[in-house]
C-alpha cells in the first residue's frame, strides 16, 4: 500500500519553507510521496489575503516540479471541488474514497495542536491518522509519545507566507520562494510585485 503524506494549507505562496519541510520528510523515509493539498478557503481564516486558487495551485506545481523530489511530489486540488468551506476531515474522506489503496497522513505546523480542538471531528483525526509536526516560529514541538509526531531534524525557515507577501509587494522576496514560482508572481504581477526574479 502506498503511503502518503497530505500538507495542507492555504500557498499563498507556496514558499521555500513549505518545500523544505516537504523534502525532509521524504528524505526521512516516513512516506512514498507529499501531496499539497491547497485550500480553497481556510475555515480559520477569513481576512481576504488569499489569490485565485489556480494561481496557488499552479505555484506548487511549479515548486514541486523544480523541488529534489519531483516524481514525488504533487499539488492535490481535490477541495476545488468540494462545498466551502472546505474541513480536513471531509477532504480525508473524499480521498480516502478516491484511493483505496493509499494509507494517509497528515503534516501540520506546531502552532496547530494548540488549535485542533477548533477542527471539525478532531478527534477522528487524532485516532485515525498519523500527524506528523514541523516547527513553527512562536510554537513549541508537541512531546513525543502524544497524539502528535515531531518531524525529527525539519528544517526551520523563519518566515512566514504574510511576510513573504510582504516582502513580494515590495518588490523583494524572490529568496523566499522557489526560482520558479518568483518567475510566475513575477509573470502574473501578483500582490503587484516588480521584478523579483533573478535573469
Amino acid at each position: 500500500m502506498k503511503s502518503v503524506i497530505l500538507y495542507f494549507g492555504s500557498f499563498n505562496p507556496v514558499h521555500k519553507g513549505h518545500m523544505a519541510v516537504a523534502e525532509r520528510v521524504l528524505e526521512g523515509g516516513l512516506c512514498d510521496e507529499v501531496w499539497f493539498v491547497v485550500s480553497p478557503q481556510n475555515p480559520l481564516k477569513r481576512d481576504g489575503s488569499l489569490i485565485g486558487e489556480e494561481d496557488r495551485l499552479e505555484m506548487v506545481r511549479l515548486a514541486a516540479a523544480t523541488s529534489r523530489f519531483p516524481e514525488r511530489m504533487q499539488a492535490c486540488d481535490a477541495e476545488f471541488f468540494m462545498p466551502r468551506p472546505s474541513y480536513t476531515v471531509d477532504t480525508l474522506e473524499r480521498l480516502r474514497a478516491l484511493y483505496s489503496d493509499v494509507k494517509f497522513s497528515l503534516l501540520v505546523g506546531s502552532d496547530i495542536p494548540q488549535q485542533i480542538t477548533q477542527w471539525k471531528e478532531w478527534r477522528t483525526l487524532l485516532d485515525d491518522y498519523d500527524i506528523y509536526v514541523y516547527p513553527r516560529r512562536g510554537y513549541p514541538a508537541p512531546a513525543a509519545g502524544g497524539a502528535f509526531i515531531p518531524l525529527e531534524g525539519a528544517p526551520f525557515e523563519d518566515y512566514s507566507s504574510t511576510e513573504v507577501r510582504r516582502a513580494l509587494t515590495g518588490g523583494e522576496g524572490g529568496d523566499m520562494v522557489p526560482d520558479a514560482v518568483g518567475k510566475y508572481i513575477e509573470r502574473r504581477g501578483l500582490w503587484n510585485t516588480g521584478k523579483i526574479s533573478k535573469d
